[in-house]
């Protein structure tokens, strides 16, 4: 469900023998924003669910709302522009 969710919303999947690697784009540019998804990890615990949230910037709360397809592509980019990670 991670990966679905960083897809929808503009990352690209990298896969590699052991995880996958998926980087945010704006405007066709990777920017430093990436996380690292396990390939066989389907169920994340607290720990790691805060980890991606640390990862793509996002508070747990938020992470969840954007795994769950309730917050947008330009909600998400708004918040990284609030935060002074995205211009």
């Amino acid at each position: 469900m991670i990966a679905k969710a960083l897809l929808r919303n503009g990352f690209i999947e990298h896969p590699s023998h052991h995880k996958q690697y998926t980087y945010y784009t704006l405007a066709g540019k990777k920017t430093k924003i990436n996380t690292y998804i396990s390939h066989g990890n389907k169920d994340y615990g607290d720990y790691l669910l805060k980890e991606v949230a640390r990862q793509i910037k996002l508070t747990k709360k938020d992470l969840l709302r954007f795994i769950d397809g309730d917050m947008t592509r330009e909600e998400y980019e708004g918040i990284l522009r609030i935060k002074g990670i995205i211009e």
